[in-house]
This record gives structure tokens, sequence and C-alpha cells, in this order.
């Protein structure tokens, strides 16, 4: 059996027991369980404090880090090497120092494999280090191969590296029924668009309401309800406001939302929309699918993966307020009910836990694949 260790070197400080991190990082955690009698699996974790403990049936040592980029967690690294894992699962390219380490300490022994969470190359001596840290790699993970591009381009992986595609996470979201969720979230239009994401650059909140206001010419009876964080935007979007009543009228602007409350935005609405214009994966995205709400989304390579490359939802080139506005004429007519439960069915058959906690498996055959042949010589 294949002896896995997930290795995280970012350390959350302001936790102070074990158990925050399975309630805040569950997104990212819960596909562990399904890896029970499929690998030897455990997590390795740093934190403001020390402990080894088995949550849902999976091992979690935790040892005290610093999140400087110059400092080295020897003890962690002592014990990985006790542990002798077939694999080391880094996640993220944040700390090539560490990940440089871990190879020099722990020997050749096992594979390396990093995955990417959303981040972009460091430039000059972190830029250089991490094309260092890159070359004692062995795989690379990301959301979707494209994702890699840049990381290629900057020369920091290698044109012919292992790259594989594996979800970052997903979620245990459910559909609730749509009457009671409009009726919970005052859902008024007769077609709901939903966004949930920060008013920023990259979001491009701009982009979209320019597209839905185009729409809103053969469709005003449509609301589109944004759920947001931050207000880098807001004046943006206000003066936007200004220049049209039609449009002022049909956007909700309704700002916080707490967690448990979304299943039931995401369930009144009929789309959710997206204007990204990069994303290391898509956790609103699969929020939304999660509950069937139809994807109305931009084609970066995260977004082509998780539906399917358009299979299952809608896509549109990034930054055009045009074709978005186009795609909301040609889904008008849709039926909506076969869409959402098409949208809850891909959900299911590709992008539940159980499907990330498989295909890592899968992963780590494939890159344990050499060794075992040449043991077999």
């Amino acid at each position: 059996m294949i002896k896995l260790v997930d290795l995280t070197y970012y350390a959350h400080r302001d936790y102070t027991h074990t158990a925050q991190v399975r309630e805040n990082h569950a997104p990212a955690l819960a596909f562990a369980p399904y890896l029970i009698h499929k690998i030897d699996f455990c997590f390795v974790k740093h934190a403001a404090f020390e402990e080894h403990v088995v949550m849902d049936g999976v091992p979690y040592h935790f040892f005290k880090g610093r999140n400087r980029f110059w400092s080295i967690t020897l003890k962690t690294h002592q014990y990985i090497k006790k542990l002798k894992p077939d694999v080391v699962l880094v996640q993220g390219f944040i700390f090539p120092l560490q990940v440089i380490f871990l190879r020099l300490f722990c020997g050749k022994g096992f594979k390396i494999m990093i995955q990417h969470h959303g981040g972009l190359p460091f430039g000059g001596i972190k830029g250089w280090l991490q094309k260092i840290a890159c070359s004692f790699a062995d795989a690379f993970i990301f959301t979707a191969a494209g994702n890699a591009a840049i990381w290629k381009r900057k020369n920091i992986i290698k044109q012919d590296a292992s790259v594989f595609e594996l979800l970052e996470a997903s979620t245990n979201f459910k559909r609730q029924d749509k009457q009671i969720s409009k009726t919970r979230t005052q859902m008024a239009g007769e077609t709901n668009i939903l966004w949930v994401g920060r008013l920023n650059a990259n979001k491009d909140p701009i982009a979209v309401l320019l597209g839905f206001m185009q729409y809103l010419k053969i469709k005003p009876e449509a609301k589109l309800y944004m759920i947001y964080q931050s207000e880098d935007m807001i004046n943006d979007i206000m003066a936007l406001f200004a220049s049209s009543k039609l449009l002022a009228n049909a956007v909700v602007l309704v700002g916080r939302v707490a967690n448990h409350e979304l299943p039931y935005w995401y369930s009144a609405a009929d789309f959710y929309i997206s204007g990204s214009h990069k994303e290391g994966s898509g956790y609103a995205l699969l929020e939304a699918m999660a509950c069937g709400c139809v994807p109305l989304i931009t084609d970066i390579p995260p977004y082509q993966k998780i539906t399917g490359n358009g299979r299952c939802g809608f896509l549109y080139p990034r930054g055009d307020a045009n074709a978005l506005a186009r795609l909301l004429y040609t889904v008008n007519n849709a039926d909506q009910k076969k869409l959402s439960d098409d949208t809850l069915i891909h959900f299911h058959q590709h992008l539940s836990f159980k499907n990330i906690a498989d295909d890592l498996v899968g992963i780590c055959e494939q890159v344990m694949t050499p060794i075992q042949a040449s043991t077999l010589e």
C-alpha cells in the first residue's frame, strides 16, 4: 500500500486547537476519509501548537511553524524521515527553501509532488529557489493543466514535467427547496442570477454588470444579487448605477452572508455568474454547482476543468461583456430545471470529495510506477 504524507508548510498561528483546522478547512480536508483502506495516508501541518491526533479516522501531525520564507522546520523533517513515505504531497509553491531541505535532509527514497493553490511564480532570488525546488519534485498538481502554463513559461517547471489535474477542494453544500430558498433570501426576479466573490479587478464585476445591463433590455424583470466581502470597486459600481437607473433597480448589493446561509442563496438562484480573469480553483463555483445553480462563467482553465469544458454550464471569454450578454440571451428561454438537474448530476459524478480521493490515489499510482517497474526488473 502506498504511503502518502500530505504536507503543508504554511502555519495557521491563530489556531489554538486541532478542531479549528477541521472546521475552517473542511472543503480541502473532507476527501481524506475516502482514502482509508486505499492508501496509508496522513496530514503533516503547521500551527502555533504541536499535537498528534486522529480525526475522522485520519492521522494529523501538527508542528509549530513560522511563516517566514527563509525559515526551516527541522523537527517536521525529522518526523517525515521517520515515517518513510513513498510520496510527499507539498501544498503550495510558496516555501521552496523548505522543499529543497525536504529532499536534501530526507533523501531520495520518496517522490515529491507539489500542489498549486493559485499563486504566481516569484521573481528574483525567490523565483530562482522555486526553480531549484521544482527540480527536486517528481510531479505537479494543478486544478487544471492550463494553470501550469505560466510556471513553464517562467522556466520554474520544466516543459516536460509531469503535471496532473486534481481539485483543490469540494463542498458538502446541498440543494435546498427552491421556493423556501427564494422566500428565505427574498429573491424576487423572474430570472435570478447570483454573484459570489470579491469586488476586485480580477473578479471583474464591471464586465458582469455591463453584460447584465444589456440583458435587461430583453429581460427587465431579471435580478442580479451580489454577495461579497471586499469592496475594492464599490465606487466604480455605484458610478455605473448612477448612469443606469434600469441597472441600479435590477441589482441587489447583498454584501456579506454567513456561510451556512449560502446554500439557500445558491438554491434560490437560477444562475451563478462569474467574471474571473484567473483562479487557482473555484470554491464558489463548486458550491453553486453542488446546489444545482447553473454556471455562467469565464473560460479560464479551472472553470473549464470543473464544468467539463462547458458540458455543464456556460463559458464566455473573460472581460467580454458583449459575449456575456449574448450568453444571457441564449439561456433566457432554456429549461432551467433540466439545466439545474444536469448541474447537480455533474457535481456528484465528477466533483465530490470521493472523486478527489479516487483521483489522488490514481495520481500516486502513476507517480510510483517507475519505482515499481524498476523493482520488478
